[in-house]
């Protein structure tokens, strides 16, 4: 069993800003089909508090059978929490375990955490689990994120020597009622009774896809919740024969859309046909095939690539694309497609086997990389599937519907830094027109480091031309200062921007994407209606 070892980065001051947003209200239909709109007033709102759902501590689920000498979890996970927030209240998902008299209960050394900060402040967390051996073997992290009515999960399988975790966590008042889609690599996966999952109030729910969705290579998951918001991961752990060869979260990405971006790609140089070379998932969920068009952009700029021009989308199929063959390098990978789709990447990193290893093979351990949302080829925001994606925001799709109020506020992103491992920035400016091979224009991006007490430790002010990916580290990072507890990243230009943060512990991986947040209001538009 993992215990929770909490790294409490306790800030005086808010890591960030309240946003105003106009939400649309609906109009009073008069008899007849006429319609009578009365004009709306602003009314004030009392901004409510952030909350963040963080992933539970990496476990197996199955027990340890046969020899000893070739236990699954020869050692132990060592799992913690990390927080940067203006004194954040760390609880249970049953709001147990706070610093409140009403609420002195241990939550449990294993159990998951919900992270509350003040109304009007961004809060950033980030839970990690490091296993050095074993079946678990890996660097296992995910930024706590708010909980949200819907998820696109893109990665994991359910195949021999696989295992993917679907965990549900409802921290609210209400039970939560979960339908789930599946996909894989020949379509949608028959769930039948298991289709529906109910999420008690302040509890957190598991089920194993080989479960419910065996023998699949390539997954995809869609979650969509009613009767109360919910956060939604996938434990994904490989291995081959007796060989850790990873484990990783899967988390929301981007809702469907005909573009999206996968930040933090790192290519250590693989062949074309090594299976361990770095790969984009893609999946269109929708009923019409397509084809999709890969850009990668790297440190010189546009890296071309053979077979990813044009890659055939066969509507609820999910596809690999690898991309082998790349040089060494960090690379953002821009997939533009005819139809609506979800995407991911996934990034292998080899290890070494210890002196005393009693079997022949060489562990790897694998990073998952939630998609994120950009704009259209064409320089036109992405079209978004229509369906159960309309009046989404956000890479969980947890935004409320918008009607006539416009676009939604969205956060620059914060991420919180976990303590004992070392990081590096990866932010790729991401052209209108990906055709190019020397597209105009440029990001000019601002990272912003925070220490314990909330304030900046410093800024690193960089213009990424248009079409090229950034990966800073080291003495790169060295204008944000020291004891860095979060980074948060702004741009402004005419190019797009992307951003990741790869994380590395050895040759244990991982890379965490910033998690959208909902823009906090301080006034809303109403209308009066009168009923007749």
């Amino acid at each position: 069993m993992t215990a929770w070892r909490t790294a409490r980065r306790v800030s005086g001051h808010a890591l960030g800003v309240a946003c105003v947003a106009a939400v649309a209200v609906l109009a009073q239909h008069a008899p007849g089909g006429a319609t009578d709109v009365a004009p709306t007033r602003a009314v004030d709102v009392t901004p409510g508090e952030t909350t963040l759902v963080c992933p539970s501590p990496a476990e197996l689920v199955q027990e340890d059978v046969g020899d000893d000498q070739f236990d699954a979890s020869p050692v132990e996970t060592d799992s913690a929490l990390t927080t940067a927030a203006q004194a954040p209240d760390v609880v249970g998902l049953d709001g147990t375990g706070g610093g409140d008299a009403e609420r002195d209960q241990d939550p449990g050394d294993d159990a998951a955490r919900v992270v509350r900060a003040a109304p009007g402040a961004l809060a950033a967390a980030t839970a990690t689990s490091v296993t050095v051996a074993g079946d678990l073997r890996g660097l296992v992290a995910g930024a706590c994120r708010e909980p949200a009515i819907e998820h696109w999960l893109v990665g994991g399988s359910s195949d021999v020597g696989s295992s993917s975790r679907l965990v549900l966590q409802n921290p609210g008042r209400t039970a939560a009622s979960v339908s789930l889609a599946v996909w894989g690599p020949s379509g949608p996966v028959t769930l039948g009774g298991q289709a529906v999952v109910v999420v008690p109030a302040g509890e957190e729910v598991s089920t194993t896809l080989e479960a419910i969705a065996p023998e699949q290579g390539r997954l995809v998951v869609h979650a969509v919740s009613q009767g109360a918001r919910v956060a939604a991961y996938l434990q994904h752990h490989r291995i081959d024969g007796l060989v850790p060869q990873g484990a990783d979260l899967v988390v929301g990405g981007a809702s469907p859309s005909s573009a999206l971006a996968v930040a933090g790609v790192d290519s250590r140089g693989e062949s074309l046909d090594d299976p361990h070379a770095p790969a984009v998932r893609v999946l269109a969920p929708g009923d019409r095939d397509g084809t999709a068009r890969l850009t990668v952009y790297g440190a010189d700029g546009r890296e071309w690539l053979r077979g990813v021009d044009e890659v055939d989308l066969q509507a609820g199929t999910v596809t690999d694309i690898p991309l082998g063959g790349l040089p060494k390098g960090k690379y953002a990978v821009v997939v533009d497609a005819t139809v609506p789709l979800v995407g991911g990447g996934l990034v292998h990193r080899r290890g070494k086997a210890s002196g005393d290893s009693v079997v022949d093979g060489v562990p790897y351990d694998t990073a998952w990389i939630a998609g994120q949302a950009v704009a259209g080829g064409d320089g036109s925001a992405g079209e978004s599937d229509g369906g159960a994606t309309a009046g989404t925001s956000g890479g969980d799709g947890g935004g409320a519907a918008g009607g006539d109020a416009g676009p939604s506020p969205t956060s620059s992103g914060l991420l919180a830094v976990p303590d004992g491992v070392s990081w590096a920035v990866n932010v790729a400016a991401v052209p209108a027109e990906r055709g190019q091979d020397d597209p105009a224009g440029s990001a000019e991006v601002t990272v912003t480091g925070f220490a314990a007490d909330g304030t900046e430790t410093g800024t690193l002010d960089t213009e990424v031309p248009a079409g090229e990916a950034l990966d800073l580290r080291g003495k790169d990072l060295e204008p944000l200062g020291e004891d860095v507890a979060a980074i948060g990243l702004t741009a402004t230009g005419d190019a797009g921007v992307t951003w990741a943060l790869r994380l590395a512990d050895g040759a244990l991986i991982a890379t965490l994407t910033p998690p959208e947040t909902a823009a906090t209001q301080s006034t809303v538009a109403v209308r009066d209606v009168v009923a007749d």
